[in-house]
């Protein structure tokens, strides 16, 4: 045991790792706390999935029409600068908690899958793709049977990435906005209890694990993918 500084100066104490294991083991049996991890992952997946398919609709358009990916560029540019706290209390000021942590997510995701998509979308093989051309290939086998493939390591990699990534902003959200019935809210309650200590390092946990989930889950999807090429 030790002591951590804590708001205001308080101590408080750290407890020992079997002490916030026997907690997170016990988490499961209380009421409330699948609806609590569901809700939160549900918000992950919705933001996930917006910022994944803009991301990958105007990657595409950009890889095609240079101009589309000229006025991304500076888009993407300061939405990867932004602050995450910044930004979460901005769109607070004018959107409910709920709809604001799937936004916030949703941003803070976008850039980072825009950037990795367009990438790998203008770096297919050019010369494989003049050959298409040539001989009249049509623009859906174009996209399944040449650029599919050469970006599927792309999308499985910084979809796992991204995926992780976005569970956190989102549960920094519940937790500045006290956003009940979710992850983050367990954190702050916990917190602000003070003498919780336990609890509050056991809800940690709880986020650190389901962000190993979501990324195994991509990662099985991945193998999945590659086992049937």
């Amino acid at each position: 045991m030790g002591d951590m500084g804590g708001g205001g100066g308080k101590p408080y104490l750290v407890p020992s790792p079997a002490v916030v294991l026997g907690e997170f083991f016990s988490l499961g049996g209380e009421g409330g706390f699948w609806l609590a991890v569901l809700a939160t992952l549900g918000r992950t997946l919705l933001c996930f999935l917006l910022s994944f398919v803009f991301a990958l609709g105007l990657a595409a358009l950009g890889g095609v029409f240079k101009p589309v990916h000229r006025v991304m560029s500076p888009i993407v540019s300061i939405l990867r600068a932004a602050p995450t706290v910044a930004v979460i209390l901005i769109l607070y000021a004018f959107m409910d908690k709920q709809s604001m942590s799937v936004v916030v997510g949703a941003l803070i995701a976008f850039p980072v899958l825009y950037s990795a998509f367009y990438s790998a979308i203008d770096g297919v093989d050019r010369d494989v793709l003049d050959m298409a051309k040539l001989y009249k290939v049509r623009a859906v086998d174009r996209v399944f049977m040449i650029y599919l493939p050469s970006i599927a390591g792309t999308l499985f990699d910084s979809s796992r990435a991204t995926l992780s990534l976005t569970l956190k902003v989102v549960i920094a959200a519940e937790i500045l906005t006290n956003l009940a019935g979710s992850i983050g809210h367990n954190i702050q309650f916990y917190y602000a209890a003070g003498d919780e200590m336990a609890l509050l390092f056991a809800w940690t946990l709880v986020a650190i694990v389901f962000s190993f989930v979501l990324e195994g889950a991509v990662l099985l999807l991945k193998k999945l993918w590659e086992a049937t090429r």
